[in-house]
């Protein structure tokens, strides 16, 4: 376990080490008074118990070994007492993984693109499934939908898509695909193919709960007629199921910032919310000395507030962490400008 890092240097190991590394790994920074900003990383085995693997001051390493020992790591944030811990996944970006390379995984795919999802196509038709028909998926594999799932390993956090060419492989891809871990998983089909589908699903030992976890039929209601239609009700669910995922993810912008910075910045993210708000918890942007940003926690008032914030606390002779309160309702309108009726606390960080 490495102890003892500047919070610079902490980000920076841990972004880079994730980008090579699978497992299932999360910031801890304490935001309450008593140690407010200290950090550490924990992953989680695959046994389920939680690892220590970094800590940003090896003074509290008695500290985090016991509070370690109880954490959930489910939510955003871990409350215990006094002690407050806000808590951010940074596992590897959200893959969406599907299964056919067809007309509604085309039109799919270009909305993947759009939003800068991370594409993998499975098909067993060398024909639809090539880097003319998909320039932007990261990967291709062609072979039996069998081999396909036997001998490769898909993020815990991706997102398949089933929109093979029949109901047999359908079936067969359903069948693995709910023998690992997921984040959303659907299913293209009329009533009756998914009635016959999770007939047989149920025969192979899984249960109505289990089936329960499958979107069927997939996507958003939106009465889809044409592929590219039907496209948009499938990302627009997986939007809304990531969305609704409690965990705190690091963006793209947000990592890329970090590593690239070759001077101090402020890392300003909402770790509380009340109400309404333009983002929600674990929204974040990147502010440097001169005022520029990378990634958004909203825009209008606050935002700006936050950048002025930021940019004074950068010139302070020793910058330390710091958390604001700011209120959306009515009364504070006329200051702030913004009429949501919320509340959120937004921790000012150094990286």
């Amino acid at each position: 376990m490495k102890k003892n890092i500047s919070r610079s240097d902490f980000y920076k190991d841990i972004i880079s080490d994730s980008a090579n590394n699978k497992k299932d790994a999360f910031i801890l920074t304490v935001t309450d008074e008593s140690n407010l900003g200290s950090k550490a990383l924990a992953s989680r085995k695959q046994d389920g118990s939680i690892s220590l693997d970094l800590i940003q001051d090896s003074a509290l390493e008695e500290y985090w070994k016991n509070l370690i020992s109880g954490i959930d790591l489910s939510g955003s944030t871990y409350q215990d007492g006094e002690t407050s811990v806000f808590i951010e996944s940074i596992s590897p970006r959200i893959p969406v993984v599907i299964c056919g390379g067809g007309h509604v995984s085309l039109a799919l795919s270009k909305l993947c693109k759009f939003m800068n999802y991370d594409l993998i196509i499975l098909e067993d038709r060398e024909e639809f499934a090539n880097t003319e028909r998909f320039p932007d998926a990261k990967r291709i594999i062609v072979d039996s939908f069998e081999n396909i799932f036997e001998n490769n390993d898909f993020e815990p956090n991706a997102c398949f898509v089933i929109a093979t060419r029949g109901h047999s492989h359908d079936a067969l891809c359903l069948e693995n695909i709910m023998r690992r871990d997921f984040m959303y998983a659907g299913m293209i089909g009329s009533r009756a193919k998914v009635q016959k589908t999770k007939n047989l699903i149920l025969s192979k030992g899984f249960t109505e709960e289990d089936f329960d976890n499958i979107h069927t039929p997939i996507g958003l209601p939106i009465g889809g007629q044409t592929p590219e239609e039907i496209a948009v009700s499938i990302i627009a669910e997986i939007i809304q199921t990531i969305n609704n995922d409690p965990k705190s993810y690091f963006s793209d912008s947000i990592k890329n910032a970090i590593l690239s910075s070759d001077s101090p910045a402020v890392l300003a993210k909402i770790i509380n919310k009340k109400g309404s708000s333009p983002r929600g918890i674990g929204s974040q942007m990147i502010i440097r000395i001169d005022g520029s940003i990378a990634d958004t926690i909203g825009g209008g008032t606050i935002e700006h507030l936050c950048i002025q914030d930021a940019v004074k606390l950068l010139h302070e002779d020793e910058p330390r962490p710091f958390i604001k309160n700011f209120i959306l309702s009515n009364e504070n309108a006329a200051g702030i400008g913004m009429w949501c009726g919320g509340a959120v606390d937004i921790l000012f960080d150094i990286v």
